[in-house]
Formats: structure tokens, C-alpha cells, sequence
């Protein structure tokens, strides 16, 4: 039984400057909707992976900013359709 040496794991890459815009673009839909923890999660989760995805260099430049940006899109739809659902319920009950 060979004892093989452990690897180190690889530093992240840092946060590219444009990711904060898609970032934040996700992160102030809690803001908007004035709290909640749904709107939380989809809001803080969207930013996460759009910081995630923009550190992943093994990805093209392009790829990224539009995988991004369809994460933001995804966050912005589910809370619109979250937010007009519930809107809805409320008119039709009282």
C-alpha cells in the first residue's frame, strides 16, 4: 500500500469585477419583495452562483457572463412569478 502525497487544493480565482453586477443584480431581489426567506434564498443562492460561475476560469469569458446573466434572469422570473401568484391569491380572497 503505497502512501501517495495529498494535494494541496487550488486557491479559487478571484471574483472578477463584473460578477458583482450580476451578483447584486440577484442579491436585491430580498430588498425589493422586503424580505422573506423565499425571495432570500432564490435571491442570495442567484448570487452565489453567479459568483461562483465567474470564478470558474476553466470557462470561456462569454460563457460565463451569459451563464450569469441567465441566472439572474431565472431569480428574476421565479420571484415575479412568486410575488404575482401570491398578489393573486390575495385579490381573489378578499
Amino acid at each position: 500500500m503505497s502512501k501517495e502525497p495529498k494535494k494541496e487544493p487550488e486557491p479559487k480565482a478571484p471574483i472578477p469585477p463584473w460578477a458583482w453586477l450580476f451578483a447584486i443584480a440577484c442579491a436585491i431581489l430580498p430588498v425589493l419583495t422586503l424580505g422573506g426567506a423565499i425571495p432570500g434564498a432564490i435571491g442570495f443562492g442567484g448570487a452565489a452562483g453567479c459568483i461562483g460561475v465567474a470564478r470558474n476560469t476553466s470557462m470561456p469569458l462569454g460563457a460565463r457572463i451569459a451563464v450569469c446573466a441567465a441566472i439572474v434572469a431565472g431569480c428574476w422570473i421565479l420571484v415575479i412569478v412568486l410575488v404575482g401568484g401570491l398578489a393573486l391569491l390575495v385579490h381573489r380572497s378578499g
